[in-house]
Order: structure tokens, then sequence, then C-alpha cells
């Protein structure tokens, strides 16, 4: 008992002091002084014929009669088990408890009373044709995404693909007509050249013939060419002579006798002059005004070599 008070006012009211701590400690609970009342109580216990007065007369140290006994009784009357009866002490063979003394602190506080947690109500049970029709929606839905999205990029896809495509296709295009487009001038230019020289050659075929012609039916073109003659060339010196053929040597003594004199030419017949041309003969020089030379002329400035050829040939 730790309490000095409650140990000095248990030991009077007992009839005598108390042991300390150690003589509680050492005779487990009570100490040595409490030996003669436990004593007492068993030889009481054990007598067959005693009488209430007889147990009355055991003192403890103090000359206490048994009144101390109920006392001590009462102080542990409350620490008697349930279903105990009253002189059932429990505890040791002797049939004391040890007395424990309140405490004067505070009584702690009640713990905290817990309320219990609401119970969760249960889950509503599952609608497997709901499900099964949000899965069916969420797959069309899907595969309408998917298509939209497929086509679209598709759609993208082969725009860029056949545009591209389509340009090779104009480029390579294109390119064969700009190549078809130099063939063709090329070809025009030979066409142009071919039929050119076609027409020059029709040209000169149709010279020749009227040529032949005209000095047949008309031997007086000769004479404007005889005239020329004379105008331009009169630098021939040394007796010149005009050479004809010999059916022309008439029409020209006719028309030009005068002027053939006047500039001192001779006029002579040469069978190897073609009808309505001549020649000009001189020490110095000769010129050659045939049909022949004339139109070797002409179709050199042509570009062309076609001969002069007699209407019979």
């Amino acid at each position: 008992m730790s309490n000095p008070y409650a140990r000095q006012a248990l030991g009077h009211h007992l009839g005598g002091p108390l042991g300390n701590e150690r003589d509680d400690e050492r005779d487990g609970g009570f100490g040595a002084r409490y030996e003669p009342r436990a004593q007492a109580h068993a030889a009481a216990q054990s007598a067959p014929a005693a009488s209430p007065s007889s147990s009355a007369g055991l003192n403890l140290r103090g000359g206490r009669d048994g009144a101390a006994f109920e006392s001590f009784d009462a102080l542990g009357a409350d620490e008697r088990q349930p279903g105990s009866k009253r002189g059932d002490r429990g505890g040791d063979g002797n049939g004391w408890r040890r007395w424990k003394m309140s405490a004067f602190d505070a009584p702690p506080p009640p713990p905290p009373a817990f309320e219990a947690e609401p119970e969760e109500p249960a889950p509503p049970p599952i609608d497997f044709a709901a499900l099964d029709a949000m899965r069916e929606g969420a797959r069309k839905e899907g595969y309408a995404q998917g298509y939209t999205q497929g086509q679209t990029q598709g759609y993208g896809d082969g725009h860029r693909e056949g545009y591209a495509r389509g340009l090779e296709t104009a480029r390579q295009e294109a390119a064969r007509l700009q190549e078809l487009a130099g063939t063709f001038a090329g070809a025009l230019r030979r066409i142009d050249d071919e039929v050119g020289q076609t027409l020059i050659a029709l040209a000169l075929d149709v010279a020749r013939k009227l040529v032949h012609d005209t000095v047949a039916h008309n031997p007086a073109v000769l004479l404007p060419a005889v005239r020329e003659l004379l105008a331009n060339e009169p630098a021939l010196s040394g007796a010149p002579c005009l050479l004809l053929n010999p059916d022309d040597i008439e029409l020209v003594q006719t028309h030009l006798s005068g002027e053939l004199e006047a500039a001192g030419w001779s006029v002579r017949a040469d069978a190897t002059v073609a009808r309505g041309g001549c020649i000009a003969s001189a020490a110095s020089g000769e010129l050659d005004a045939t049909l022949a030379t004339r139109w070797s002329r002409v179709v050199k400035a042509l570009g062309r070599n076609d001969p002069w050829e007699a209407p019979d040939a």
C-alpha cells in the first residue's frame, strides 16, 4: 500500500500498525501482522461447538474484539466475485482477498462511442440486355467512325495519288506532243522545201514550154534581147559580130540594120545558135545571149540546175 495515510488509518482500525511496502511484497500483499487474525479465524472454523461470542474474544495485538473481522470483511465486500456467497472470499487458502484502496484521481473518461458505419446499399442487378445494346451501339459507332475516317483518308490518298499520276501522264503527253510538234515542224519544212522545189520545177517547165512556144510563134521576141545587148555592151571592140540562127537573120536585118551599122556590128549566121537567141563575138571577148544560157542563169538564181531542153526533147 503506497499511501501512508491510508496504511495508518487501516492499522488503527485493525488495532495495530501495518507493515511497510517491502513486508507486503514479501508476504504476498499482507504483512505478517495479519497472521494472528488468519490463524484465529481458521481455529474458529475448526472448533465444533464454538459460539459467536468465543470468536469475539480473539484480538489482533490491540485487544480489539471480533468486530474488527466484520469491519475488515466489509472493506473487501466490494471485491466479491459475481455468484460468490458471503464468507466465500476466494483468493488464497485462508479465505482472504487483498484489499485495494480506491484511487483518489478523477475517473477516466469513458471510451468514445463508435458509431456503426451505414451499410452500403446493394448494387442494382446487372441488365445484360442493356449491356449488349450498349456494346452493339459502341461497335456500330466505332465502325461508322472508322468507315468515315477510312473513307476520308482513302479519298485524300486517292486524290493525291490520282493527281500525281495525272500530272505525270500530262507531262509525258506534253513531251510527246512537243516531240511531235518538232517532228511536224521538220516535216513541214521538208514539205515546204519539197513543195517549193516541186512548184519551182513546175514553173520552170511551164516557162520553158512558153518560151519555146513563143519563139516558135513570134520570132520577134528576139529583137528586145538584141537591143539590150547593143545598149549594155558597148565596150566590145575589134569588129564585133552578132551570131544568129539562120532563120533569124532576115528578121534582125529588117528591124535593126540601122542600129547595127551605127554601132559597127556585123551579122553572121550560126546554126549552133538556137532560134530566139544570139551571141555577140569580138576580138576583146564574147557575150552569150542564147536561150539556154539565159535559162541557166534563171534556174541558178532559184537554186536549181534544170537544163534547157528543146521542145522536141
